[in-house]
């Protein structure tokens, strides 16, 4: 800010903190055309704004440059008015007194427009399949430990690429009974779905479906234990249908 104003020759040295000096010239103004009483009321006016602008603690709490030129009218608008009251007209403090208020009330720059950051890049297409199957163990219903990873990449791949209803048939070899692969198949489906959901899969978006022996994976013969059959299958939706 400010440290103190020279004058030499017309010149305004305007001392900053820091020690720098801005050297400016004042421009004729119209005002010294005016008349001594006229002169006084338009210096009067300007003074009586600069004191204003100095006084509000807004502009001095924001270290608004307007602060600065508000003071600098002030002092100029003050000496200029004080020769008017021996009827003088000092050019220089009227010439400064007006320049200095024409910065005080200039037009305020433009504030710059906020950053906007770009918008992030595309994620890449889904490329996760929408069939998985998981496999069980003879005459088992519940999955094997290492089927929980299988398990939550369907959950994360369903929240991820957007799926909508899942399809989970469940799946028996033909070493059982018709009535029984029928319910081992249903227990396997059933127990698939109960995980996924405490993965977070919607209960209700969910259609569980039992085959029992009827579909196998790998055609056997009646009473063949082949654990390719032992299967649950999980198949995505898309979204809209």
């Amino acid at each position: 800010m400010k440290n103190k104003l020279l004058a030499a020759g017309g010149i305004a040295l305007t001392m900053f903190s820091g020690g720098t000096a801005y050297a400016q010239a004042s421009p004729r103004s119209p005002l010294n055309d005016l008349g001594v009483s006229e002169l006084r009321s338009e210096l009067t006016s300007r003074y009586d704004a600069a004191v204003t602008m100095t006084q509000d603690s807004n502009v001095v709490r924001s270290d608004d440059s307007k602060f600065l030129w508000a003071s600098e009218t002030k002092v100029w608008c003050g000496i200029a008015i004080g020769y008017t009251k021996t009827s003088t007209k000092d050019e220089e403090s009227i010439n400064k007194c007006d320049a200095f208020y024409a910065r005080m009330t200039a037009a305020p720059r433009p504030t710059p427009a906020p950053y906007v950051p770009p918008p992030p890049a595309p994620q890449p297409a889904c490329t996760a399949s929408r069939a998985t199957e998981v496999f069980f163990d003879w005459n088992v219903d519940v999955p094997a430990g290492e089927a929980e990873t299988t398990l939550q990449a369907i959950a994360q791949n369903r929240a991820q690429c957007g799926w909508g209803p899942l399809t989970i048939t469940g799946h028996a070899d033909k070493s059982g009974s018709d009535a029984y692969n029928n319910g081992l198949s249903q227990r396997r489906a059933n127990n698939i779905a109960a995980a996924l959901e405490r993965l977070g899969v919607p209960r209700g978006d969910m259609t569980v479906v039992a085959k029992g022996e009827g579909q196998p994976k790998v055609d056997t013969a009646d009473g063949v234990r082949e654990p390719a059959n032992r299967r649950v299958e999980v198949l995505a939706q898309d979204r809209g249908n």
